[in-house]
């Protein structure tokens, strides 16, 4: 199966381990552009490049999503928030759903999280933080 892994970039190092793991058990995956967190690259560039960047890096992610089977949003806890994804996870779990594609959910989310409701509808598999469920 061809899977899109994404989340925040807060968890760009259990992205590269999905990423592993999974091809470990014969999927293809792709993962962000860059493996680093926003704040890093700040840091490394500037805000204007991180700024002229995102739209590039969220186009590309799209163009993954498309390509794929399903999408696997690292859901981990951030900010005191279990099951966190914010507002870029949001937009590819749309286009994921527009475009009729499996959504994986590593962790469950309860009715307290920020976009339980957008997610209500949609037929997405969780995994309880199993890896081994996708197939």
């Amino acid at each position: 199966m061809k899977i899109t892994i994404c989340g925040s970039q807060t968890f760009c190092k259990e992205m590269e381990g999905a990423r592993k793991y999974l091809e470990e058990k014969g999927h293809n995956v792709y993962t962000p552009e860059l493996l680093v967190t926003e704040e890093w690259f700040q840091e490394k560039n500037s805000k204007e490049e991180l700024l002229k960047m995102k739209p590039i890096w969220t186009k590309s992610h799209f163009s993954k999503i498309q390509n794929s089977d399903a999408i696997l949003i690292l859901n981990n806890t951030k900010n005191d928030i279990p099951g966190y994804f914010g507002s870029n996870t949001l937009m590819e779990l749309s286009v994921a759903f527009f475009l009729n594609k499996r959504i994986f959910l590593l962790n469950p989310i309860n009715d307290s999280h920020p976009h339980f409701e957008e997610l209500a509808g949609m037929d997405t598999i969780i995994l309880n933080g199993n890896l081994d469920i996708i197939q």
